[in-house]
């Protein structure tokens, strides 16, 4: 017995060598496992989709200045009364030609030239302007020189009669056309924008005289 005493010893302590580590106590929290982003290390930086994955633009790209909007630029024409002028600038895609034999006076006539249906006249009336107002609806009109024409509107059926008796200045002139309502809507952007630019003035004819140059 007493050789198996040392023996046994030995055996125990074997076994508590090579045993397996103990169990954590009821409560210890187990140790977390360690994420990249808490190692202290900076994560790489995220280089963002391919050059082919960019999502795609939307419409059609970049517009051309004043896509779908008329502008100015189909050229100036004016209007020679006896002692004063009307002038206006046209949209750009009009063109203008004079007319004669319509009515007294000098007429021009201002079209879009993809719809000559739609025509605008400028008069210079030499006797002055008068018309019947019944049925008439009368306005003011604000010039861009500040001072007030008056706005002159008549519907018959689908048709409107459009008349702009500018001020005296001292002829007397008009801008005016009897369309379709529904022509005068589409093209009302393009009216409004010629309008816009109505000069008047008086004519200046002045005949420069040369001197002659003195001997010596």
């Amino acid at each position: 017995m007493k050789r198996l005493l040392p023996l046994l010893l030995c055996l125990v302590l074997l076994l508590a060598a090579c045993g397996t580590a103990p169990e954590p106590k009821q409560g210890d929290a187990p140790e977390p496992s360690v994420l990249p982003e808490q190692t202290g290390e900076a994560a790489p930086a995220d280089p963002g989709p391919e050059e082919d994955e960019l999502p795609p633009l939307t419409g059609d790209g970049p517009s051309a200045p004043n896509d779908g909007v008329p502008t100015i630029g189909g050229g100036t024409v004016t209007l020679d009364g006896i002692s004063s002028y009307l002038r206006v600038d046209l949209p750009e895609g009009w063109t203008w030609a004079q007319a004669g034999g319509t009515v007294d006076g000098t007429v021009y006539g201002l079209w879009p030239e993809d719809d000559p249906d739609f025509k605008v006249e400028l008069h210079c009336w030499p006797d002055k302007f008068a018309m019947c107002g019944t049925g008439v609806t009368f306005q003011d009109y604000m010039l861009p020189n500040g001072q007030k024409a008056t706005l002159a509107t008549e519907e018959i059926g689908d048709e409107l009669n459009w008349i702009m008796i500018l001020p005296e200045s001292p002829d007397a002139f008009t801008v005016q056309f009897c369309v379709k309502t529904e022509l005068y809507e589409a093209h009302r952007a393009e009216l409004e924008l010629l309008l816009g630019t109505i000069r008047q003035g008086v004519r200046a004819e002045l005949t420069v005289v040369t001197p002659e140059l003195a001997d010596g």
